[in-house]
């Protein structure tokens, strides 16, 4: 099932990326919004995570970076109009919801992203990724949280510690 998101995924892949990710690092979802204006990279050495937001080609308005283990990741449940992941990362009173989308239906199958915002819980902002600028591949960091020893428990919708 894993690997066939993958491939959905890829499938979906819009053929010029806006991937300002390192050479060393995997692409989660890189994209531009306010019609090219600015950027939005969310990317991954295995070990860490990397989100950046801000104007394109200039210094990012935030950057963040946690241990894969420090980022919430919840993976498509397997049902539901379409295929969705997301990833949150926390920076004080704020917290930063990646996430990514198509349609399961090969008619409707252009790719969504953005970011979600919330400031002590409340939802403050929501940035959408430009129709056409998304490339994702989320469903990689899975098996990077699983090699840093945590376990995801599709029951529950919720990672622990392996046993």
């Amino acid at each position: 099932m894993r690997s066939h998101l993958i491939f959905t995924f890829a499938l979906c892949l819009p053929a010029s990326a806006v991937a300002d990710c390192s050479p060393n690092m995997t692409t989660l979802v890189s994209c531009t919004t306010g019609k090219g204006a600015k950027a939005l990279d969310l990317c991954t050495d295995g070990a860490s995570v990397l989100y950046r937001f801000g104007k394109v080609g200039g210094s990012p308005d935030l950057e963040l970076v946690r241990t894969v283990r420090q980022v919430g990741y919840t993976p498509w449940p397997g049902v539901g109009s379409a295929i969705w992941e997301a990833v949150t990362l926390d920076n004080g009173a704020y917290t930063y919801e990646v996430s990514s989308a198509v349609d399961r239906t090969p008619e409707n199958a252009q790719v969504r992203g953005g970011v979600e915002v919330f400031q002590s819980g409340q939802h403050i902002a929501s940035v959408q990724c430009d129709a056409g600028s998304v490339v994702t591949n989320i469903d990689a960091l899975y098996a990077m949280r699983e090699a840093a020893g945590l376990c995801y428990d599709p029951a529950s919708f919720a990672w622990d510690d392996c046993k």
